[in-house]
């Protein structure tokens, strides 16, 4: 976290959110006093420990003696596969949070049809048949390209680049004067950059862009996921990214970042929240993803920590209100929000000058967002998008070319695109 003496006041106005990432117990096990316990299955990240959800449940707790919040992190590849594994031993968690998508829906309860709900990011948006299954806590900016200010003056780049024609100038230029262009990395991180580039130069014309490639009207061939990854095949050609990229773990990208060693990373506004502990002197900027015609782009964003609660739970009434609370009790939205640097509209949090200037460039998209990554709703992904797409990107560093993997993409979503 990062000191008071560098904090500054975070506030939005009022702008217009719009969008389309195994235990033992068994369901409802209570505890030995007789009291209910709610299993939370919880998306860990370095910020997003399993001590700050049990801290960020405390408040919860102590008002309701006789439920216990008992914190699960996932295990394996991750909370969508931890929670299929749950689920096949018959041992479901109460609540999930992060991790939702279509495929997992049948496994939910719908959320009641209540103002704390209708009131929660993205809800509208996430509907599917009709229900809400999933509320989220704010919204988290995806889109967002973090710069080290010392390296792009020591490489003599003036000004921040607004078209992809800029970008690749100045990477070389930062080539040159001795830094990584470009932090790339393996794990889920090569995938999910390459989302962050491409989906606001997609859904700038094409906000509906997923429900019409699930009718097969659209296709990543003829799109501009296609041009970009035509531009992300000559960053690998020229060395402006990594190219032991696929080796490189999220951690290990931000301390080459931090270090100084690279000139840029992309990644959602979370990563600001680890930036804030980097040593003295190490200034980073931020400013949006490129476009191909230069014009401002709209955030892609997600629901930042959202839930859903199991349709399995035997306490279904405490978990809905245990949700209820997470995304509705000022004290504990605020603690969420300013954990990753989220934002929610009538919510202000102390943060640093780097979060400040994330939401002086939503203020500039004018509030408007696109959604990144699966989900529920009709604008969704398939469940498994961002594994197949990660793998596709990562194959580029292995000599696939641009246009198989645009090809390969499109038959994996005509094949599992739902029905």
């Amino acid at each position: 976290m990062v000191s008071g003496s560098r904090r500054h006041l975070v506030k939005l106005g009022a702008i217009a959110i719009s969008a389309a990432l195994l235990t033992g117990c068994s369901t409802g096990t209570d505890s030995a006093g007789g009291g209910k316990n709610i299993r939370m299955l919880v998306n860990i990240t370095p910020v997003l420990t399993k001590q700050f959800y049990k801290d960020l449940v405390a408040g919860y707790v102590a008002d309701h003696p006789g439920v216990k919040v008992t914190i699960e992190a996932p295990t394996g590849r991750g909370i969508e596969d931890t929670l299929k594994q749950q689920l096949a031993a018959g041992s479901p968690p109460d609540i999930l949070a992060g991790g939702q998508n279509t495929a997992l829906a049948g496994q939910m309860a719908p959320l009641p049809d209540a103002q704390w709900v209708k009131d929660s990011p993205f809800a509208e948006a996430s509907k599917l048949d009709g229900k809400v299954w999933m509320a989220g806590t704010g919204v988290q900016l995806q889109s967002l390209v973090f710069y080290n200010k010392d390296a792009f003056t020591k490489a003599g780049v003036t000004s921040t680049p607004k078209t992809f024609d800029e970008f690749t100038a100045a990477l070389r230029k930062l080539k040159g004067a001795g830094y990584t262009p470009m932090q790339t990395g393996g794990e889920w991180t090569t995938g999910a950059q390459a989302l962050m580039m491409a989906n606001p130069n997609v859904m700038n014309t094409e906000p509906q862009w997923n429900a019409k490639r699930n009718k097969g009207s659209v296709t990543f061939a003829g799109s501009n996921y296609a041009k970009f990854l035509d531009v992300y095949q000559s960053w690998i050609k020229d060395g402006l990214v990594p190219k032991d990229a696929n080796g490189i773990k999220y951690q290990d990208m931000i301390n080459n970042f931090t270090a100084g060693k690279s000139a840029t990373m992309v990644m959602g506004n979370w990563l600001a929240a680890s930036l804030a502990d980097a040593k003295p002197g190490f200034d980073a900027g931020v400013f949006p993803v490129p476009t191909f015609d230069g014009s401002t782009p709209p955030q892609a964003a997600n629901p930042a920590m959202p839930y859903s609660v199991l349709k399995s739970s035997k306490h279904t009434a405490e978990a809905i209100d245990l949700v209820k609370y997470l995304v509705s009790d000022k004290k504990a939205v605020t603690k969420g929000l300013s954990a990753e640097g989220n934002f929610r509209t009538g919510y202000s949090y102390k943060a640093t000058p780097l979060t400040n200037d994330i939401a002086k460039l939503l203020d500039a998209a004018g509030g408007k967002t696109v959604a990144i990554g699966p989900g529920l709703g009709d604008n969704s992904s398939p469940a498994g998008f961002p594994d197949e797409l990660n793998t596709q990107v990562q194959s580029m560093y292995l000599g696939t070319s641009a246009d198989r993997v645009a090809g390969a993409m499109d038959k994996w979503w005509s094949a599992n695109a739902p029905k």
